[in-house]
């Protein structure tokens, strides 16, 4: 038996409330906000001078400040202009001021803390097309709230791993690691890594393995040749020395993954697309794609990772997904549903802006040969039936069933009756 799941925002947020949904991620993503991490900064700020946010004139033109302060001080450190040491400071100063000032005028504005990232991130893309130039003067602004995503979900990443020892995710991959002789596919829309760490931890899932039938490359840096570059980022081609890093776990994964939407794990180099960095069993490890390779981060200079751009896709309807991985993740999918006797859905709606996905699904289900035999929706609260009616009418299973009381280990127990 062949079984496909499908993973959206609800499986996340089923392991603590402080998991962000669109909207409210500001709510979380605003506390990340200080005068050290001039990338927030200025994320903000230009969505500020987007009028990316719900309008308040006072917090907009606290915003602006921000922006123009961090800015300045950028070009101070990279020693664009030169400035004595009590100057800098003063400026410093005031910086930290301002953010103080405008994190409170924000977190007070019950518009602004409800705002949908969905929302805002659509704004960005149109002041980016209206006004190509101010966008451009410090990088896309588009690009900024995709490290600000990132960058928020890598953090809970960390602050939640008490908690998500406690997960329904490990209920389930157990359930998955007993059943047998059966073929597992996840489907996952979450940049989050819960769902691979509990598959590694009962190694049913290796991340030197990639995701898919994408293969990545892992290579050794020769660090020990890098002289007085030592440090930096450096794309060389690959000589006959390095060879590629061997691992000794050399089990093969019992499961694949997809990710249609990115992962916290990748990233991409703004000048060097082909390049994607990968977490290796929780660490950075480098990895190569076209012949190319990169210092782990851990090696990076001081700002450099201002310069990798996380690989996720923002949730807005126009998805930009051109790296060859999604190409590749975009056939398992075909095939994976070619393949399904059974499609478990747990925490996805299947939203508007994931039209591009329903395509897929129907190519897919198209190919097919016979009718799924079996469809399961864990979605909490849906009562109405009016999700379930939704994906009956793009799944067209033989028979399907409902469990509303969200991801869990009841729903496991659940899912083992039904199966």
């Amino acid at each position: 038996m062949d079984i496909l799941y499908i993973l959206g925002a609800g499986a996340s947020a089923s392991i603590d409330q402080s998991v962000p949904v669109m909207a409210n991620f500001f709510e979380k993503a605003i506390e990340m906000l200080d005068e050290s991490n001039n990338l927030f900064c200025v994320a903000f700020a230009v969505a500020e001078e987007a009028r990316a946010f719900p309008s308040n004139p006072n917090i907009e033109n606290s915003g602006i400040r921000i922006g123009e302060l961090g800015r300045l001080l950028e070009r101070i450190k990279r020693g664009k202009l030169p400035i004595s040491q009590p100057l800098l400071g003063d400026l410093e100063k005031r910086l930290k001021d301002y953010i103080h000032v405008y994190k409170e005028n924000f977190k007070s504005d019950k518009n602004r803390m409800s705002a949908n990232l969905e929302d805002v991130l659509l704004r960005l893309e149109s002041y980016n097309d209206i006004n190509p130039a101010a966008a451009n003067a410090y990088a896309n602004a588009y690009d900024r709230f995709q490290f600000v995503i990132g960058s928020l979900f890598g953090r809970l990443d960390k602050d939640l791993s008490g908690k998500f020892s406690k997960a329904a995710h490990h209920d389930l991959i157990t359930f998955i690691a007993n059943g047998g002789r059966v073929k597992h596919t996840f489907i996952s829309f979450n940049y989050d890594l819960w769902l691979e760490k509990a598959l590694a931890k009962k190694e049913l899932w290796h991340p030197e393995q990639g995701h898919g039938s994408y293969r990545f490359q892992y290579y050794s840096p020769p660090v020990e040749d890098a002289g007085p570059n030592e440090g930096a980022v450096v794309v060389k081609d690959i000589k006959d020395s390095y060879k590629p890093r061997k691992f000794q776990n050399n089990n093969k994964s019992k499961v694949t993954v997809l990710k249609p939407h990115g992962s916290l794990a990748w990233r991409l180099g703004r000048d060097t697309n082909n390049v994607v960095v990968i977490l290796e069993n929780g660490e950075h490890s480098c990895v190569s794609y076209n012949k190319t390779w990169y210092f782990p981060p851990s090696l990076f200079q001081e700002g450099t990772e201002r310069t990798l751009i996380p690989l996720v896709v923002p949730p807005t309807e126009n998805k930009i997904r051109n790296h060859p991985i999604f190409w590749q993740t975009d056939q398992d999918i075909v095939e994976a549903l070619i393949e399904a006797d059974v499609v478990v859905i747990i925490g996805w709606s299947m939203p508007e802006t994931d039209h591009y996905i329903r395509d897929i699904l129907v190519r897919g289900l198209n190919g097919r040969n016979e009718q799924l035999k079996k469809m399961v929706i864990c979605h909490k609260g849906d009562r109405s039936n009016k999700l379930q009616s939704k994906f009956e009418a793009i799944f067209r299973p033989t028979e399907s069933r409902v469990y509303d009381e969200g991801f869990s280990k009841k729903f496991v127990d659940f899912l083992k009756d039904e199966l």
